[in-house]
Parts: C-alpha cells; sequence; structure tokens
C-alpha cells in the first residue's frame, strides 16, 4: 500500500501543471476537460445506546473518495476513483478467522473506472466498473451530498456497482425522459447487495451468484475453482465466462425542479438451480430486483420516496424482501429564514425493511432525525457537518440474529440500536 502511494504521489506531482481542481466535491457537471482531480473524506462519530453491553463513542474514516476524469477526445470522457473505507483499519477482522471482532476490516480499491462514447447524445455508450442502474438515491446520489450519513437499507435490495456495458442517455432530445439499460456480469462487484457474489442475505452461507473470475469448471458451486476452462489468462482477463448476465435498465422523467419520478430493474442468472448441497433450501434459477422513485422540492423544501423489491434475493427460492422509506428536508436559508453563514438543513426519514422466506416473516424500521450543516452555501458539499438520530423498532429476530453473529440477517445499512452519528465532511 505504502508503495503504491509513493507511486501515485510521484505521479499527481508530475501531472499538477496540468491538472484542475474540480469546483464540485463529486467531480460531476464540470466544463474543463480536465484531467480534474476531485475528491472527499468523512470522518464520522457514533455513539450506540441500549446494547446491555459495553457502549461508547468511537469515530473513524467513514469515506475517502480520490478520483481523476477528463475528456481523451471530443466525445470520449473518463472517469477514474479510488476509495478508503473504514480507513481506520486495514486487513480482515481484528480476531482473524474466528470473526470476534466482525466489519472492521478496511475496504479499499477501485471504485469507477468507466469510459463514455457520447458521439450521440440520446445514444451513449459507457463501458468499464460502474453503478448498476438500479435505484433512485443509488445511482443520483454521490456519498457526499447524501441527506443523511447512511444510505436507506434499500441498497441491500438494489445492485452496486459491476463491470459491464450500457446504453444512456440523460436527457433524450430535451425531452426531461431518461434512460439506461445495460448488460454486466452476473454479480454486483462491490457492497452487500441482492447480487453480491458471497451473499449477505443467504442464510445457506453458499452463493449462488456471479463468479467475477471466469467459468466454474466442472459444474462446481460456491466458486470451489474460481479458475475458468480452457486456456489461460489472455491479458489478465479470463478467456472463458459463465455464460451468466446481470441485465439492467432504468427510465426516469424529471420535471426540474418539481419532479423526478423513475423505475429501474435488474435480472441476473444464477451458478445452479436445484437443492443447494448440505441444506434444504432450494436455488432460484434467477434474482429479479426492482424499484420506483419519485423526488423533487421548491425553494427549499425537498421529497424523496423510493419502493423496492427482490425476489430469490441472493439467489435463494423463496426468499424475497422489499423497502420502502419517505424522507423530507428543509434548507432553511434557500428558504429564506436564515443568513447565509447558517446554512441548516433539517431532515426526517421513516423506513420499513422486510424479509420474508417462505412464510417466515422479520421487519425492521429505522427512523431517523438528522441536521445538515455547510459552511458555504454556494459550495455546500465541499465542508459540510451531519448529525444524525436513529431510532429503531423491530421484530425480535434481527436483534437477535444480530447478536448471534448471523449479519446476513441484518440489511445493509440497518440499526438495530438507538444511534447518534456525527460527521464531517471535507471536498474538492
Amino acid at each position: 500500500m505504502k508503495k503504491n502511494l509513493v507511486a501515485f504521489a510521484v505521479a499527481a506531482a508530475m501531472m499538477a501543471p496540468v491538472v484542475a481542481f474540480a469546483a464540485d466535491a463529486d467531480g460531476s457537471n464540470d466544463a474543463n476537460t480536465g484531467p480534474i482531480l476531485y475528491g472527499y473524506a468523512q470522518i464520522t462519530g457514533a455513539q450506540q445506546f441500549g446494547t446491555n453491553g459495553p457502549e461508547g463513542l468511537i469515530f473513524g474514516a467513514h469515506r475517502i473518495r480520490l478520483g481523476v476524469k477528463g475528456t481523451a477526445v471530443p466525445g470520449v470522457t473518463y472517469n477514474f476513483q479510488y476509495k478508503w473505507d473504514g480507513a481506520y483499519m486495514s486487513g480482515g477482522s481484528l480476531a482473524g478467522a474466528s470473526g470476534i471482532f466482525k466489519g472492521v476490516n478496511g475496504n479499499s480499491g477501485v471504485q469507477d473506472a468507466e469510459i463514455n462514447f457520447g458521439f450521440i447524445p440520446a445514444l451513449q455508450l459507457k463501458v468499464g466498473k460502474f453503478r448498476v442502474p438500479v435505484g433512485m438515491e443509488r445511482t443520483q446520489y454521490s456519498g457526499n451530498n447524501l441527506w443523511f450519513i447512511q444510505r436507506s437499507m434499500n441498497q441491500s435490495l438494489g445492485a452496486d456497482r459491476s463491470a459491464g456495458a450500457m446504453f444512456h442517455s440523460s436527457d433524450v432530445m430535451n425531452t426531461g425522459i431518461y434512460y439506461s439499460l445495460g448488460v454486466f456480469d452476473n454479480h454486483s462487484l462491490d457492497g452487500n447487495n441482492a447480487f453480491t457474489l458471497f451473499g449477505n442475505g443467504n442464510p445457506t452461507g453458499v452463493a449462488n451468484v456471479g463468479v467475477p473470475f471466469g467459468g466454474v469448471p466442472n459444474g462446481g458451486v460456491n466458486g470451489s475453482a474460481l479458475s475458468a476452462n480452457g486456456q489461460t489468462d489472455v491479458g489478465g482477463v479470463l478467456s472463458n465466462g459463465t455464460g451468466k448476465y446481470l441485465f439492467a435498465g432504468m427510465i426516469g422523467y424529471k420535471l426540474n425542479p418539481l419532479l423526478n419520478i423513475e423505475l429501474s430493474g435488474a435480472r441476473a442468472d444464477t451458478l445452479y438451480s436445484g437443492v443447494i448441497p448440505g441444506s434444504t433450501y432450494l436455488a432460484a434459477n434467477q434474482i429479479d430486483a426492482w424499484n420506483v422513485g419519485a423526488r423533487g422540492g421548491l425553494m427549499g423544501l425537498k421529497y424523496m420516496a423510493e419502493y423496492s423489491h427482490v425476489t430469490s434475493y441472493q439467489g435463494v427460492g423463496g426468499l424475497n424482501a422489499n423497502d420502502w422509506y419517505v424522507a423530507l428536508a428543509a434548507n432553511l436559508h434557500q428558504m429564506t429564514l436564515t443568513p447565509s453563514w447558517l446554512d441548516i438543513e433539517p431532515a426526517v426519514r421513516f423506513e420499513r425493511f422486510d424479509w420474508n422466506y417462505n412464510g417466515n416473516h422479520a421487519y425492521l424500521n429505522n427512523t431517523t432525525i438528522g441536521l445538515n450543516y455547510s459552511v458555504d452555501p454556494s459550495n455546500p458539499y465541499a465542508a459540510r457537518v451531519q448529525l444524525n438520530y436513529v431510532i429503531p423498532t423491530q421484530g425480535s429476530a434481527f436483534r437477535a440474529a444480530y447478536t448471534r453473529g448471523d449479519f446476513g440477517f441484518v440489511p445493509t445499512n440497518g440499526y438495530i440500536y438507538n444511534t447518534l452519528a456525527l460527521q464531517f465532511q471535507a471536498g474538492f
């Protein structure tokens, strides 16, 4: 890692005379042709209550991002982004294989690596690793401009990022209609979601979604052997795929700033079907996920709502889940109720996550009360402080699952204890 950082520093120094720094924190919507360096860092402190165990304030590096984007030639753009999540840790669990301290390992790697061919605005082509077009919050908000410190739990039911190719347009012939349509490897590379490689919600501990290293030899399951049949690697790319894919699409309409509605979905073929070896669980032939969302606002008042559903979650037949939330925010400065030096935004979100396996039902509710403060209203995400208090109400199944170490039963970004979180952000 140190060698990589040194190499990056040397490269950055050589590039410095030609690098233009992005005005916005996520590096988007810039007129510069680049290369443009952008990034942000978030430091978060949190305190849980009612755990019946040790309780105390803890700080950590929530998200750290550094990226570069630009125009290679007219009509061809690129974007590369690296991440350091949980940067206060590195390697595996503190207790190694025993996993006494779960969930504290650092997570770093290439976040995005995409090239876009935009010669025809209504029919652009993006290739590489990027966000699968499922979910409004997931695709329209970066980690630095979220209303709340954590995304909603529907992140568990959509997709994150994967490698593939996608046709898209942000505005078809100035009609306000936008779309995305792509094909990816039959997995989502990052995060815990419906298409994760090793199954966040899979009660069997057996993956039935994609293997990102090529075909599984001899009909093996669960990636028991990750090398492909046939010839060896060619240029670092395995030459034999699984023949399974993830198809995803999105269509939406924007009537700025009042209304943005969107429908999206994805389907992935699974690795195998039938009874999962060593269990009584039935493996599904495919995973289906869909999402509908709406957002908008006027003069500082904002709203957003989504509903997500997954059939055969993680490739297990009969394991279904859904999530819905509604969120409201009011920027008091934009409403001319506070001066420019007091750019504050109260926000609230109510969310419900439901999990169902052949009639065995569990649910988790989270109510999040938030307050956002931007130091400079003209560049709100360059320096921001966020305060969240999360109040969970749930059936006993989720807390019991967490207590016994069954993390697959708890949705991503779900809180099972009252939690106070404070986040500091700086970006460029």
